[in-house]
């Protein structure tokens, strides 16, 4: 809890009056970024729908450590990819609305992935109490925020149902909204990892999260110093009854300028059904 202050106060009201005079965390982010990948199956996804290649980003904190050239050539050279659909999992500024303006133009090409760019809340996003001027300035450049809300994505032949929940620590979560207007998601946008077991006990399918920047600062061979899932999910794929969860570890740093033990990425996600997921040879 003390730490979490600590990142308010400082991400609140000291790092924006050093906007644009000081990015140390740039050059680290360049050195260090790798695309992590993963093909899934999960039980609960639907049936004989076209294999989906998402792209997973989260924690981009823009604002005081990051420059918007460098996140300009990490978006271009994902985008090369041509992921299917781009899930943003929270998180996008470091202490205030503010900090996106100039990088909006930078984040533009996500929203050009033929099923869309699709963000959920993070805690950052609640830092000066407008989440709702980040909706608007995202959906000035086509991507679209899921607050206890879903939709229906048309995929090849078939559908599925794309849910984002509200942040976990301080937004208003609802699932009961999250449920109502088209069912159960099969994939639901969730910042906080510690919604996992809460989706699983709701049969969706895979769940998409970040929050934990895989503990930021992880000494070789140990935890986290500092870990941000009660549930231990702090990076990686997990599974529960029937559901999953992928965590990435994030692109940005609070609190301190610098990763280490737990480098920034993003995550390829190849989801299948289970009548067409791979198989070994």
């Amino acid at each position: 809890m003390f730490e979490r202050e600590i990142d308010f106060v400082a991400s609140r009201y000291v790092y924006p009056h050093l906007l644009g005079l000081w990015n140390p965390y740039s050059s680290i982010l360049v050195k260090r970024f790798s695309l992590a990948q993963i093909s899934l199956a999960p039980p609960l996804w639907p049936q004989q729908l076209p294999a989906l290649k998402i792209l997973l980003l989260s924690d981009i904190h823009t604002g005081i450590f990051l420059k918007p050239a460098v996140l300009c050539l990490i978006v271009g050279s994902l985008m090369e990819l041509e992921p299917d659909l781009v899930a943003v999992a929270g998180d996008i500024v470091t202490g205030q609305s503010s900090d996106l303006d100039d990088f909006l133009g930078m984040l533009a090409p996500l929203s050009c992935a033929p099923l869309g760019a699709w963000y959920c809340f993070g805690n950052h996003d609640y830092f000066d109490g407008n989440p709702g001027a980040i909706r608007k300035k995202l959906e000035s450049v086509g991507i679209v925020t899921l607050a206890n809300e879903s939709v229906v994505v048309e995929h090849g032949a078939g559908q599925f149902v794309l849910g984002g929940i509200d942040d976990f620590i301080l937004g208003s979560p609802d699932w009961e909204r999250v449920l109502a207007a088209n069912g159960t998601p099969h994939l639901l946008l969730a910042h906080h990892p510690d919604f996992f077991y809460q989706a699983a006990a709701r049969k969706i399918a895979l769940t998409l999260s970040g929050h934990t920047h895989g503990g930021q600062i992880r000494p070789r061979w140990t935890p986290p110093l500092v870990r941000h899932s009660e549930f231990c999910l702090d990076e990686g794929a997990y599974a529960h009854q029937s559901s999953m969860i992928v965590v990435s570890r994030g692109l940005g740093s609070v609190g301190l300028p610098i990763r280490y033990g737990a480098d920034p990425e993003a995550i390829w996600i190849e989801v299948h059904s289970t009548a067409g997921a791979p198989h070994d040879p």
